[in-house]
């Protein structure tokens, strides 16, 4: 560029998404991967590519205008214009005008206008929705309002104007290290009838059958790139990082597992917003890694938090040291006593716990009277369990609150089982007087 040379070899995910785009037509391309997998270059890389793709004007020249969104203005300038800079030199690949925060980048027979832009204030959000350009570039846009960018996307394809023969192609992707689950961005990015998810194996003519399996347009504007995980053989970028492949060793140093996991696995993670119902749980000390086997001597306790609109049950034991262990649980909505116990609670038993003696523990709310036909919860349970509760409102097993007074001792299995952890003596005392099986 302008007598330099820049030299690119972008990663296998990163190439495909730099090469994916919709002719004539809007599109979406989002990437998410680790940290350093070099996703940030990959978004600028595609503006190039995409800018040296629009047909020339009168004059010959191949003209475009793009905006880089970032969410706030120390993020735009300390890291996004940082990145930029570093491949696209000022007086070298074009030119930058710091006063309005454009640069204006040429090649060959290419001018694109780079405009950076913040959204820290109503003003900066209302100018960016106000702007005409060909291609809006996001990054980190997880932590960009969907609201935003389905606004943004009618400013796009406006530039060049039709007179001077219109956009050649237009679009907008963006670039982002995973969020939690409770973002809006995992939910759109997981949305089949929306979003094409592109899998290391994933090919055209298989996703044509996958959308007319799905009932979904095959032809859906929209694409999700997910990076390999940064400890896999697949890790992408190693050669760009300090200590290559050791780079995501030595960042798990000292990291909580479910940092690791987002930020390095490239996983959606948990979210950490909320008060937590079990404040001292702690899933690295609490979480076994294999199953745990019920004692077929001991009864299986169920804990049951009634609702028509939502219910919960737990299955569980106390054993003779105090400790509580977790083997399962069930989730329903919309369902009544009856129900539960024919659809979910009885064949549940029978798979996971033939045989086992059974104890309901339910809240005592759940002895209250049903509006409907004056049965309780706790009349339909009888009719086929053993059913424990303390009337005085404290559940006399596996309830609600004896979860919480036994927390440093109680733990939950992947697959809804639990591991065992001795308590201390504070809490085993509580344990054994609010678990303790008559």
């Amino acid at each position: 560029m302008a007598g330099n040379v820049i030299n690119y070899t972008p990663p296998p995910t990163i190439k495909d998404y730099i090469l994916d785009y919709q002719p004539h037509a809007l599109f979406y391309d989002w990437i998410v991967g680790p940290v350093g997998s070099g996703k940030t270059t990959g978004l600028f890389f595609k503006l190039v590519r995409m800018a040296k793709m629009q047909v020339p004007g009168s004059d010959g020249i191949r003209r475009t205008r793009a905006v880089i969104v970032r969410n706030t203005a120390p993020q735009l300038r300390d890291t996004t214009i940082v990145s930029w800079n570093y491949w696209f030199k000022d007086g070298q690949a074009g030119t930058w005008r710091a006063t309005e925060s454009k640069f204006t980048l040429r090649f060959d027979d290419v001018e694109c206008e780079v405009l950076f832009r913040p959204l820290d204030t109503p003003d900066d959000v209302a100018r960016v929705l106000s702007l005409e350009v060909t291609f809006a570039i996001l990054d980190e846009f997880v932590q960009i309002p969907m609201e935003i960018v389905d606004a943004l996307s009618a400013r796009l394809g406006r530039y060049p104007s039709m007179k001077d023969g219109g956009a050649t192609n237009w679009g907008m992707w963006g670039s982002s290290n995973p969020a939690t689950e409770d973002n809006p961005w995992f939910d759109h990015l997981h949305d089949a009838s929306h979003v094409i998810q592109i899998t290391p194996n994933w090919t055209v003519e298989a996703e044509e059958m996958r959308a007319i399996a799905l009932g979904v347009d095959p032809h859906r504007n929209a694409k999700y790139f997910l990076q390999p995980s940064g400890f896999s053989a697949e890790a992408e970028n190693l050669e760009n990082l300090p200590g290559g492949r050791e780079y995501y060793t030595n960042q798990a140093k000292g990291k909580s597992h479910a940092w690791v996991k987002q930020f390095i696995e490239a996983e959606w993670g948990f979210s950490a917003a909320g008060k937590p119902v079990v404040p001292t749980f702690n899933p690295d000390l609490h979480i076994s890694p294999s199953a745990l086997k019920y004692d077929p001597m001991q009864p299986i306790v169920v804990g049951f938090d009634p609702g028509l609109g939502g219910s919960a049950l737990i299955f569980g034991q106390d054993d003779l040291h105090g400790r509580l262990r977790v083997y399962g649980e069930l989730v329903q909505s919309g369902m009544g006593a009856e129900r539960i116990i024919s659809e979910r609670l009885k064949p549940y038993l029978r798979r996971r716990f033939p045989n086992a003696r059974v104890l309901i523990a339910p809240d005592p709310a759940a002895a209250n009277r049903a509006q409907s036909n004056e049965k309780s919860v706790v009349d339909v349970f009888r009719k086929h369990f053993e059913v424990k509760y303390d009337t005085n409102g404290v559940p006399a097993i596996l309830g609600i609150s004896a979860q919480e007074l036994v927390a440093s001792s109680i733990s939950c299995w992947r697959s809804s089982s639990s591991t065992i952890r001795s308590p201390t003596k504070s809490s085993s005392s509580l344990g054994s007087t609010a678990m303790g099986v008559s």
